[in-house]
């Protein structure tokens, strides 16, 4: 059941773009910049690479999933558990990604349509650039959600030398990292939803660095206390 149901979600981008393609004029704006203005025309066909990249990603993805699930059933309790939760993560991710993306084709398609019947192309469209940040601030929360319940692994998390020295600065740093991410998603959708489209792009890079340095620090600190811990 949980395949068909990816599948559909993964084609489901292609076959409404396919649907919509032959009203598309045979040149479209392709490309906008960080103001949300049109910078590049293109082929109407380009509109089906994003489709196209998503079913790639949720057929990698379904592999790597038969991959671990038969590690989990040959493999011993450590590595079982680890390819369980490798199991887990890329079923969330299998379907997020193609819900996010599909999500935001249908906005380049309704943004790139009436672009196309604009007579002046630099018409501001930065509704594609509230959209995308809404969705990655979206997976965010998602992400943020799902970190502190993972165990230590190589796939998700996270993942740096200080949190991956043992179960408990993994524990606490992805704990964190959790409440962070979660942070990072709200501040985002709040951000895209009211800011300029350049305020947004600049406040989310800000966000992110400022997360990266603050758990970077953190992380150093529950290391530097667990390694004290042992020595004691």
């Amino acid at each position: 059941m949980m395949k068909k149901v990816k599948g559909l979600i993964a084609l489901l981008p292609l076959v409404i773009t396919a649907v919509v393609l032959p009203f598309m004029p045979e040149s479209v704006p392709m490309h906008y910049d960080i103001n949300g203005s049109v910078d590049r025309m293109g082929s109407r066909y380009e509109l089906l690479l994003l489709p196209l990249l998503i079913i790639v990603i949720v057929a990698v993805s379904s592999i790597s999933v038969k991959h671990y699930a038969k590690r989990a059933e040959s493999s011993d309790d450590s590595e079982a558990n680890t390819a369980r939760t490798n199991m887990k993560v890329l079923n969330i991710s299998s379907l997020a990604v193609p819900v996010i993306f599909g999500v935001l084709q249908c906005g380049v398609l309704y943004m790139t349509y009436r672009n196309a019947q604009a007579k002046d192309v630099s018409v501001n469209s930065d509704l594609i650039v509230r959209l995308s940040f809404i969705l990655i601030g979206v997976m965010c929360i998602v992400m943020g959600n799902y970190m502190p319940k993972v165990p230590r692994n190589h796939l998700f998390g996270f993942r740096v030398t200080w949190s991956m020295y043992n179960e408990n600065t993994w524990r606490k740093c992805n704990r964190m990292a959790g409440i962070v991410f979660m942070i990072i998603g709200l501040l985002m959708i709040v951000t895209a939803s009211l800011a300029p489209a350049i305020s947004i792009v600049l406040l989310s890079l800000g966000y992110l660095l400022l997360a990266t340095v603050g758990l970077l620090i953190y992380a150093g600190k529950v290391y530097q206390k667990e390694r004290a811990k042992e020595k004691a």
